[in-house]
């Protein structure tokens, strides 16, 4: 079987699909010099279009924190905890509710195997003798 060619994006490169060639060109200085500009390129562009070059958090926003409020991390949180002027954060899940559900995941649209079982439970089999 003849062997293929890889392309690499970041390097705009071509070189024979093997284990070592392979291998040898991801761990290449310039290969990882490459990747990083790249990454660099597209970090700046997100910056300038959401302006969170002003915020000292660069992970984003506390997903804990919009969920319920609070934030076991606190003050020492590396992600940004919006304000209260900020929309407010989604109401708890209820207990024995779905907690998909603001996702649009409800009981009905699942396949019988993971559904909760009936409140009273299965009815019996009935039994078959084997044999």
């Amino acid at each position: 079987m003849p062997i293929g060619k890889y392309y690499c994006d970041y390097c705009d490169k071509q070189f024979q699909d093997t284990h070592a060639a392979r291998k040898r060109h991801l761990q290449g200085l310039q290969h990882l010099r490459a990747k990083a500009q790249w990454f660099h390129s597209h970090n700046a562009n997100a910056n300038d279009l959401h302006h969170s070059s002003t915020q000292p958090f660069a992970k984003g926003v506390c997903n804990r924190f919009l969920k319920t409020g609070f934030c076991q991390y606190g003050d020492n949180c590396k992600y940004f905890h919006p304000k209260n002027d900020s929309p407010q954060p989604a109401p708890a899940p209820q207990p024995g509710g779905v907690e998909g559900a603001a996702m649009g995941i409800s009981w009905g649209n699942l396949p019988p195997s993971l559904k909760p079982p009936p409140e009273g439970g299965y009815p019996p089999l009935p039994f078959v003798e084997w044999g």
